[in-house]
């Protein structure tokens, strides 16, 4: 009966302890991420609003549009590898490099989608 009291009262301290302070580190990366993905996203915005949409088919000017980025893509990419080693300190360079390939390339494939829609809008007001 000792045990299951003291437990409880455990319990209830526990819910009143001050929750962990954020790391300033991982608040200062998770920062330059978001603004990579946002400057990313506008380069992308950027150049299907600069497309001549009159010829080609709206997949071929997004992926040009994309393509058009990729400095900004390279450097999305090291910020997400490098996001990854803080978070997950014991995986190796090469995991975090697929899990940021594979991270920005979910960004990448949204961006194209949008163009294409942005793209297609155009066109049909075009016509």
């Amino acid at each position: 009966m000792r045990a299951l009291l003291a437990l409880s009262l455990l319990a209830v301290a526990a819910c009143d302890a001050a929750p962990p302070r954020p790391d300033p580190k991982g608040q200062q990366l998770r920062a330059e991420l978001d603004k990579l993905t946002a400057d990313y996203a506008a380069c992308v915005e950027k150049n299907v609003a600069a497309a001549d949409v009159s010829k080609d088919p709206a997949g071929s000017i997004a992926i040009e549009a994309v393509k058009a980025c990729k400095p900004i893509r390279g450097a999305l990419r090291l910020k997400v590898a490098s996001f990854d080693r803080f978070g997950h300190p014991n995986r190796t360079a090469e995991q975090a490099e697929t899990v940021a390939e594979a991270s920005v390339g979910v960004i990448e494939k949204d961006l194209r989608e949008q163009a294409v829609v942005d793209i297609v809008k155009r066109q049909n007001h075009t016509k």
